[in-house]
């Protein structure tokens, strides 16, 4: 695993800010333009994340390259 630096802390932190402005962002378009209730919004997410989380791991996100020799 690489060592983290300072540059990729400060980026992972800015992404986190990032993922929560626009959470909140699309809550509120959801909720305010098409009435839909919270539970419902927290469900498409949870699914919307599992399907990400699938994709990732069909593509072999993770692997190790295999030794070229």
């Amino acid at each position: 695993m690489p060592k983290l630096s300072l540059q990729t802390v400060g980026r992972l932190a800015l992404a986190g800010v990032a993922a929560i402005a626009a959470a909140g962002l699309l809550f509120a378009v959801t909720r305010g333009a098409f009435g839909f209730s919270s539970d419902g919004i927290r469900i498409a997410a949870l699914n919307v994340a599992s399907l990400v989380v699938a994709f990732l791991l069909v593509a072999g996100i993770g692997r190790k390259p295999k030794d070229e020799r």
